[in-house]
């Protein structure tokens, strides 16, 4: 997971009012399947890309944050809506953005799936990434409570 060389990680959302840019490459990605993640994007799973807190910046705009747990909130754009990020108290040396909102998406391979016990019966993917029925050892969660 590597932008070129000298570039930075960019992204934002639809209509363009918010932007960011990240100086240091993900320290991880991740696809979960929880309720709440399908709640805030209407679909029926989402992707997270993790970045270092030091090096990052909304570079146009600033997104609304709507707290979607007590240790959580997730940051959307206020004139289109779009889901772009989230803030977990337990992840404070982060942000994570939403997959979709990089410029370059397919630079990021997600390491694994998360929450997969609330996946969709009749979703498939057959990716062979780990899969985790709550949060992944590879890092603490707060943001979803357990079933």
């Amino acid at each position: 997971m590597s932008a070129p060389e000298g570039e930075e990680w960019t992204g934002g959302c639809l209509c363009g009012a918010l932007r960011y840019r990240a100086a240091k490459g993900p320290v991880r990605a991740v696809i979960c399947h929880c309720e709440m993640c399908r709640k805030v994007s209407g679909a029926p799973l989402l992707s997270f890309v993790h970045f270092p807190l030091d090096g990052f910046q909304w570079s146009e705009g600033e997104p609304s944050y709507y707290r979607s747990s007590a240790d959580a909130e997730r940051g959307f754009c206020p004139i289109c809506g779009s889901t772009v990020s989230m803030k977990e108290t337990v992840l404070d040396d982060r942000v994570q953005v939403s997959l979709g909102s990089l410029d370059r998406p397919g630079d990021v391979t997600p390491d694994d799936h998360v929450w997969t016990q609330s996946q969709l019966p009749w979703l498939h993917i057959d990716d062979r990434l780990p899969r985790y029925p709550r949060n992944s050892p590879a890092a603490p969660s707060l943001a979803v409570e357990a079933d």
